[in-house]
């Protein structure tokens, strides 16, 4: 407990905040004029579709590798695939990279999970994200060191938590078990009142989703991938070979077909409809979840408060920095599945404030 002594000792030694500071509340005078000039940029962030104006470059007519899909998970493919040396790769986009759910996810990146695998592939993706990337095309992924708080509000959970710390330690990670009170000591703005405790991981942080794909695309680009944006896929040929073991034999587009014997689903919400082309059912269900991004907050850059949170898993929410406020996410468990309607390109990759009426930004996950 040395460490984490001396990392509430300096976080004692930082300039105390009020709440109301903490918050950005002001008192409510007759001087006081409405903000006119808004931190969070919500007609560019909550857009309707726009129209696509053409692939970005020619389709080519082979590729040993076609990733459908410009998201995080499509990026991360492509990346990896020239990494391994695989040439001919392709990723096809059907309108920007991140257009997809990609673009409004808060971007915790955290180490501990109850899998052994996860933690090696989450220790992985942390070096590519904060070291890596920058060092091979000298972007920078917008990660943030700023730690993580898993919150226990019952006792099973804190035991989880402790069984979590256990993992770490066999794997290097560094975490420690908190008291409410230490905790509070940590993280002011947080009520500790109905807390058991929290699992603090120094090491946890944040990045930038738009911007880690883009430097994903950069490095992966740099050794032979290409990265085609503005080509919906409209259907996948397959044939059966002389053992009668059905093969995918192309990539059909709005704009023409790529002859392929591979292709990777990386089309998140839509990966449903994407299988269905070739034939395929994928286990995966979009679910609904909304998210609130606040106006500036006054000293949370640089206080003890920028931290990522990873709340009580029951509750199902999450909360972290974004810009110079924070993002809030949850998904309450009585809101059921996000349905896609008509074919995978009719709708546009990004989404209106509309959606929030029907529940929320839709979120995949697999079982």
């Amino acid at each position: 407990m040395a460490s984490l002594s001396r990392a509430l000792c300096v976080a004692a030694t930082r300039p105390r905040w009020s709440p109301a500071c903490s918050l950005g509340l002001r008192p409510l005078t007759s001087g006081a004029v409405p903000t006119t000039e808004k931190s969070v940029p919500y007609q560019r962030t909550l857009k309707q579709a726009q129209v696509a104006q053409g692939p970005t470059r020619p389709l080519p007519s082979t590729a040993n590798v076609v990733v459908i899909g410009g998201g995080s998970l499509g990026c991360q493919t492509l990346y990896h695939l020239a990494k391994l040396g695989v040439s001919g790769a392709v990723l096809l986009e059907r309108e920007r990279l991140t257009s997809g759910t990609t673009w409004h996810t808060a971007g915790l990146l955290w180490q501990l999970r109850p899998s052994d695998v996860e933690v090696e592939l989450l220790a992985h993706t942390r070096r590519v994200v904060s070291r890596d990337l920058e060092e091979e095309t000298g972007l920078h992924t917008g990660w943030i060191q700023n730690g993580g708080l898993f919150i226990a509000s019952n006792r099973q959970r804190l035991d989880e938590y402790k069984r979590l710390m256990s993992l770490g330690k066999a794997y290097g990670v560094e975490s420690h078990v908190l008291s409410p009170a230490e905790t509070k000591a940590l993280y002011p703005l947080m009520n500790v009142d109905d807390l058991y405790g929290t699992l603090y991981v120094p090491q946890d942080g944040t990045m930038d989703p738009a911007g880690t794909c883009t430097t994903l695309a950069r490095a992966a680009t740099a050794r032979g991938a290409q990265v085609i944006e503005n080509c919906p896929v409209t259907g996948i040929r397959v044939r059966t070979d002389d053992f009668g073991v059905r093969r995918v034999a192309a990539v059909e587009t709005e704009h023409g077909s790529i002859q392929t014997p591979c292709v990777v689903n990386c089309a998140g919400v839509w990966a449903g409809a994407v299988g269905r082309m070739a034939g395929v059912k994928v286990p995966l269900v979009a679910m609904h979840h909304a998210y609130v991004v606040t106006e500036r907050i006054e000293g949370i850059q640089v206080s003890r408060c920028a931290h990522t949170l990873i709340p009580d898993l029951r509750r199902s929410g999450t909360a972290g920095r974004r810009g110079e406020g924070d993002v809030h996410g949850a998904s309450p468990q009585r809101w059921g599945g996000w349905h896609l309607q008509g074919r995978v390109n009719e709708r546009g990759g990004s989404y209106g404030a509309g959606d929030l009426r029907g529940g929320g930004f839709p979120t995949p996950a697999g079982f």
